[in-house]
């Protein structure tokens, strides 16, 4: 199991951060994120936080991170490939 270190742990924490649509929240206390799993990635606010925006900055930033992308590889190339499969992609 990979276990992300913790350069790239306060990225995410920044992506989470900025990608927050509420000033406040008693879910996450402000933070963007409720804890930490055990692959040390951040478990993202439900309430507070654009999941989309999020993950897309995120992919951003694993592409540009070539030690990430060769574990996040397979977790990106499923989304890219259900797009090209869907009715809007045709258009």
């Amino acid at each position: 199991m990979y276990r992300l270190d913790d350069k790239h742990l306060e990225k995410a924490k920044e992506i989470v951060l900025s990608a927050r649509k509420r000033k406040s929240c008693k879910v996450c206390y402000d933070r963007g994120y409720i804890g930490v799993n055990q692959q040390n990635m951040v478990v993202i606010c439900h309430k507070c936080v654009d999941a989309e925006k999020a993950t897309e900055e995120w992919r951003q930033y694993v592409l540009a991170n070539e030690d990430l992308n060769e574990h996040y590889e397979e977790f990106f190339e499923d989304e890219e490939e259900e797009g090209a499969d869907s009715p809007e992609a045709e258009k």
